[in-house]
């Protein structure tokens, strides 16, 4: 026999999202276990969901739920044209092309040394 308890009406259609990936304990290199602590902080996260309470953070952030605000990864907002960011990249990679020039040559003569030839 299976209960289930019905969801309130304000979970309907909703996603709960906990970020817990540095909320553990290491017991090994590649073993890490939830401590009581952080078990009870996960609980109560759902506790909150679950009476309809916003997040604080979230409400700071007027509710908008990019991954990046709330897991340390800040996206700076650029105001540079997408031409002038390609023109930039463009210049640059080609930089980079020709200074590619001379150590991919040296490689190259390597392997003609040892009777390989290389193709690009």
């Amino acid at each position: 026999m299976f209960l289930r308890k019905s969801k309130p009406e304000h979970m309907e259609g909703k996603v709960l999202s906990i970020y817990a990936k540095d909320m553990f304990k290491p017991i090994s290199r590649r073993q890490v276990i939830f401590t009581d602590e952080h078990i009870a902080k996960i609980v109560e996260k759902f506790r909150m969901f679950e009476r309809g309470e916003p997040e604080e953070e979230i409400a700071k952030n007027d509710y908008v739920l990019t991954p990046g605000r709330y897991v340390g990864m800040k996206l700076e907002e650029d105001e540079t044209p997408f031409e002038e960011k390609m023109k930039f990249y463009s210049e640059e990679l080609s930089k980079l092309l020709e200074e590619e020039k001379e150590p991919t040559e040296k490689v190259k003569e390597v392997f003609k040394a040892f009777k390989f030839e290389v193709e690009l």
